[in-house]
């Protein structure tokens, strides 16, 4: 009988750091997808995450070896953390120059009488697209959770229907 999924890697120690990497993958492809969204790309994030990804299929990589690509990924340091420092660079660099530097903001956290949507996640494209679809329409939307920041960007203040989290 075969073992398919996580439990597969009988080795809890190389398990644990595998599935570390991959958590840290699964969020710097969302941020490259995000930044990529908005017309920004660094070849070197892909190639990456692509050799890293493949490392977890490895065998004979020690558990040293994984705790270094467990420091590559994340951001843990100077050079540790690399990848995982220039991804959120990149996405920073495309979300301010597309919707401006966050600014202070008071934002409210009431409901309104208006019908509403909540939207969550962290792809502000996807707000910009919800807000200009849902402008003039007489349906608020409200941020939830990781999409509070989107507040604090110039660019969505102009939607008077963006009213709270």
């Amino acid at each position: 009988m075969k073992t398919v999924g996580v439990l597969r890697e009988a080795n809890e120690d190389i398990r644990s750091l595998k599935e570390l990497i991959i958590y840290g993958l699964k969020g710097m492809a969302a941020y490259v997808e995000h930044a990529a969204n908005l017309g920004y790309e660094e070849p070197e994030l892909y190639r990456f995450i692509q050799r890293a990804l493949a490392d977890t299929l490895r065998k004979d990589l020690t558990a040293e070896q994984l705790t270094a690509l467990v420091l590559e990924t994340g951001s843990f340091g100077v050079k540790a953390g690399q990848y995982g420092v220039q991804v959120m660079a990149l996405l920073d660099q495309a979300n301010t120059t597309r919707y401006g530097h966050p600014e202070l903001t008071k934002v409210n956290i009431g409901a309104g009488k208006n019908p509403g949507i909540l939207i969550s996640g962290h792809d502000l494209k996807d707000m910009e697209e919800l807000l200009a679809q849902t402008e003039g329409t007489g349906v608020d939307v409200y941020t939830h959770s990781e999409m509070l920041p989107a507040n604090y960007y110039p660019a969505f203040k102009k939607y008077k229907h963006l009213v709270g989290n």
